[in-house]
């Protein structure tokens, strides 16, 4: 059996599903999908009531894995509309009756998987012209993603929640009025869709790629392609045929479980939608989903770049001085990385804290004061891509530990909250922000006046931190000064900053 071959088991809101794949090509060899779930109000409640169901199916997988010989795969659940608890309680459920662990993914790896398939899903199109953007828009169980592509580069996401409670509020809307349901999902999703116009141009010369649009690709997808053209005369056909079939009709037309036919009119409204704001020129229908995305990231591990600009865009959205953080975040690095022996601290928490370092100062385009807590909580509530839970919450945190408030105080290291975080967590958290707040003083006035720095530890356990520049960097030493105590506390070592003029040319 090929050693290439890869088992992917991915739990949605309405099936579990295994994928048998090639990973050197990333061919689908064989798919196995369970019986839909039971759909009801609250999703935890859907895995729940359907454990059997999963547990059947999982069983099935295993044997089939081993048909193929296969050890090597990997098992992930869409998290997005259930809580910590039930995520918790299902997975143990999952783990004591099949032996097999579930990795859950948040909205932010969702879309994450979802941009990585868009960005497969143009080379299958052949979108080659340089000159124009490309769009994702993906239809998801819990959100709708659009998703911005220039040069086969992601630029930018935007998310808007269309899920079951959503689509439970159309319904009950729509029984309510004598008037067309149609008009009013429409009104209903064109206030959801319209804060988007102001931040998105539209481009006659863009194209469009739609994921998860079943209806739409039972209809016009070829069998042979994973992607495919439409025109908008098709779409506008496909869209006025839709409109008016009951839920029924939609389920035999197009093939649909209930709960994905329950979408299907929202979804098209939804696209329609989309099309008019983004001014769209060429549409294309995909069934690359979140499975091809989890795939890719199998076979050629994380796109770092896709995760930068995300948090690039997130600091540009709050006014953060990206020049600032642009300089803090080669500081921190550097210092991180000339301290390896001494931080112990693996190569993925360099990664966090680089985005920590972008991302810090949102909290001032709310509150300048308690910048440090506000910094935090935007993080708290806003995931930045590709990230799961555990470091989205180191992020969160360097950032609520790393600002100094106007006053000279700051958030205590070892108080209340951080003595209440998850104890596999708090050293990172600690460490990491005692290297950010020295490299945020490296450039207090934000002027970029040190443009290297070089670390030196000495045996006396004194670090030396030598700034190249001629500016004058009072302002800088004065913040050093102040913000070096928790670096001092939490490696034991003394550390100093000189100044060391730069030679001219």
């Amino acid at each position: 059996m090929k050693k290439t071959l890869f088992g992917l088991i991915y739990m949605s809101s309405y099936k579990i599903q295994l994928n048998i794949v090639d990973l050197k090509d990333l061919t689908v060899i064989e798919k196995l999908d369970s019986p839909s779930f039971l759909q009801a109000d609250s999703k935890s409640q859907v895995f729940e009531q359907d454990m059997d169901k999963i547990c059947d199916a999982i069983e099935g997988f295993k044997e089939k894995l081993a048909e193929y010989q296969i050890k090597d795969f990997k098992f992930y659940g869409n998290e997005q509309l259930i809580d910590e608890m039930s995520a918790s309680f299902i997975a143990d459920q999952i783990k004591v009756r099949t032996g097999w662990k579930i990795e859950w993914l948040n909205g932010g790896q969702i879309v994450y998987a979802k941009v990585l398939s868009g960005m497969k899903s143009q080379a299958e199109v052949n979108d080659d012209d340089e000159d124009h953007a490309t769009y994702l828009l993906s239809l998801g169980s819990a959100m709708i993603n659009l998703s911005l592509f220039k040069n086969n580069k992601f630029e930018s996401s935007w998310s808007l929640a269309l899920g079951p409670r959503e689509i439970q509020e159309i319904n009950e809307i729509t029984n309510e009025t004598p008037n067309d349901p149609i008009y009013v999902i429409n009104d209903y999703l064109g206030a959801k869709i319209g804060h988007l116009a102001r931040q998105i141009k539209d481009n006659s010369r863009a194209a469009v790629i739609i994921q998860h649009a079943d209806a739409l690709n039972n209809t016009y997808l070829k069998k042979e392609n994973s992607a495919n053209q439409i025109t908008h005369e098709e779409f506008q056909h496909f869209y006025d045929q839709l409109i008016q079939m009951s839920l029924n009709d939609i389920m035999q037309n197009y093939d649909l479980e209930p709960a994905v036919a329950d979408h299907a009119i929202p979804n098209a409204i939804s696209i329609k939608q989309f099309l008019s704001l983004l001014n769209i020129g060429t549409i294309y229908i995909t069934d690359m989903s979140v499975v091809t995305g989890l795939l890719m990231l199998e076979k050629r591990g994380k796109d770092t770049d896709i995760m930068m600009t995300s948090a690039q865009n997130m600091a540009r959205r709050y006014l953060v001085d990206l020049h600032h953080a642009t300089a803090v975040r080669k500081f921190a690095l550097h210092i991180f990385d000339r301290l390896r022996k001494v931080h112990l601290l693996p190569k993925s928490d360099r990664e966090l804290l680089s985005w920590a370092a972008i991302v810090d100062d949102i909290g001032s385009f709310v509150n300048q004061a308690r910048r440090y807590e506000q910094s935090a909580e935007f993080l708290d509530d806003n995931e930045l891509i590709g990230l799961s839970d555990r470091e989205n919450e180191i992020v969160s945190e360097i950032c609520r530990y790393q600002t100094m408030n106007e006053d000279g105080s700051a958030p205590d290291i070892g108080g209340h909250h951080y003595r209440h975080l998850d104890p596999e967590i708090q050293l990172t958290v600690a460490k990491l922000s005692a290297i950010l707040r020295i490299a945020t003083a490296l450039d207090a006035s934000h002027k970029q006046k040190i443009k290297q720095i070089v670390i030196s530890l000495k045996k006396n356990n004194e670090l030396i931190v030598r700034a190249k520049t001629n500016a004058d960097i009072t302002l800088e030493r004065w913040s050093f000064n102040k913000r070096v105590k928790l670096f001092e506390d939490v490696f034991g070592i003394k550390v100093v900053l000189k100044q060391e003029g730069m030679n001219r040319q």
